[in-house]
């Protein structure tokens, strides 16, 4: 049994796979989808729009984020928030993302949010391996911090 696709409401938005047939309960936004061409007609997608870059020295951190980060927030935005604090550790930063986040959120939408979901890594840390016990250890307790924010 599977749900029920609508077309993007306009240029710009993407499809969304909802539980019933009227439209009426959860719906899932969807753009790509790996392997599933039987959805292309209504603007699903299997391939990723895939960007490179070559980490440099002046790098300081990455951030990995769901779309309830991105959803009313830009890159610029996002990068400011977490440059701002990531002295005080990735930890911290990514806090202050996804709290920022869910502000906006907040301003836009009222009382409804999507999931917002955040990695913080440090990478000048990553690399760094005096003090190397093993890079899971290293990245799991120290460098990267996960926070999971939703309202039901």
């Amino acid at each position: 049994r599977g749900g029920f696709v609508s077309p993007p409401p306009e240029d710009g938005l993407s499809a969304r796979v909802w539980l019933d047939a009227d439209f009426s309960q959860i719906g899932l936004a969807m753009s790509r989808s790996i392997g599933d061409h039987a959805v292309k007609h209504v603007g699903v997608i299997a391939e990723p729009v895939v960007t490179h870059h070559d980490v440099q020295d002046q790098d300081e951190f990455m951030i990995l984020a769901s779309d309830g980060v991105w959803e009313f927030m830009s890159s610029t935005e996002a990068v400011g928030i977490v440059g701002d604090r990531i002295a005080a550790g990735a930890s911290k930063a990514c806090q202050a993302l996804i709290e920022a986040a869910a502000n906006k959120w907040h301003q836009e939408e009222g009382d409804y949010r999507d999931d917002i979901t955040a990695l913080v890594v440090r990478l000048s840390q990553v690399w760094d391996t005096t003090n190397f016990t093993t890079f899971s250890n290293k990245c799991n307790y120290h460098h990267v911090a996960k926070m999971t924010k939703t309202w039901l």
